[in-house]
């Protein structure tokens, strides 16, 4: 779709959404600077995050997190920065909400514009970046809940929900890391960078990124253990349970199979000793009883009952 711009004093914010190859040519036609190959990365999809830095300005690459209701998975959405002293450009698909509403923000309110686009575009690609940060945030305290819930129903007689519900916590915590460690380098290398057309007083806000994002892909890994650990344990109790089940089938088997067996002797067709002896049924049922009760009394004394 077509480009939308907004300007506040001598900086240029370029939003495009969904961009067709027509956007990146008129793109190319503004910022004749902008280099080719970077014009072309905008149209497709990059494998990993970048930053290619130029003399006059720096073109960025990042992956952030985005909830996909139709799969319910978690996939990477992709969006493209060109930052120069007075442009920022950002190109994506539309479903970064936090982009979505920062532009908003930015067309509708005069404060927002003059906080953020008053000194430069540096400052509005430094706000861009925090709201995705702190926009991610918060599924950590989701996962926090969502662990709790799990470690209360652990030791549930019916553990299959509990086995699907760490399958999918674990799920999306394999995604998101996937999509968030990338981006460290990415934004160490702009926090450490010396670039002439970024402000000075802006590196030890460049660095509040760089930690917030270590934080928050350390709070992943943390809860990625906990939760390896979660499913270990309902794997042993599950083992635990089938070893309880086979054994109590084993010994009703053990208990069972002598009375079976002389059930099926006495019952053939065929002539037995004593067979006509009218004393013959009590001692079978008798017999059978004596060795069922000596059969659970060798089970308890070794304790297998």
């Amino acid at each position: 779709m077509p480009a939308t711009l907004l300007t506040h004093g001598r900086v240029t914010w370029t939003n495009i959404v969904q961009p067709t190859q027509a956007d990146i040519d008129e793109l190319g036609r503004r910022y004749p600077q902008f280099h080719p190959l970077n014009l072309k990365d905008s149209l497709t999809t990059a494998e990993i995050p970048k930053l290619d830095h130029h003399d006059d300005y720096l073109f960025l690459v990042a992956h952030l997190p985005a909830y996909n209701k139709a799969e319910g998975l978690y996939r990477p959405e992709e969006v493209d920065i060109f930052i120069a002293k007075s442009t920022l450009v950002t190109i994506h698909s539309g479903r970064l909400e936090a982009l979505n509403e920062f532009f908003r923000s930015a067309q509708e309110d005069e404060t927002t514009r003059e906080l953020w686009m008053g000194r430069g575009a540096s400052p509005l690609l430094y706000e861009l970046l925090n709201r995705f940060v702190e926009h991610g945030m918060p599924l950590t305290r989701r996962f926090d809940h969502e662990i709790q819930h799990i470690e209360k129903t652990l030791f549930a007689s019916d553990t299959r929900h509990t086995l699907n519900e760490i399958a999918v916590v674990r799920r999306d915590l394999i995604a998101l890391r996937h999509i968030i460690k990338p981006q460290l380098p990415v934004v160490r290398a702009l926090a450490e960078g010396n670039w002439p057309f970024i402000h000075e007083d802006l590196t030890l806000y460049w660095s509040d990124i760089s930690d917030h994002l270590t934080q928050f892909q350390a709070r992943l890994d943390e809860h990625f253990d906990v939760v390896s650990g979660l499913s270990e344990t309902i794997d042993t109790l599950a083992s635990h349970r089938i070893d309880e089940v086979v054994r109590a089938l084993t010994i009703v088997t053990v208990i069972t199979l002598p009375l079976s067996l002389l059930s099926t002797i006495f019952g053939m067709n065929v002539a037995l000793p004593f067979d006509e002896h009218p004393a013959l049924f009590f001692v079978v049922v008798g017999f059978g009883a004596a060795l069922t009760a000596a059969l659970l009394w060798y089970l308890h004394s070794r304790k297998w009952l």
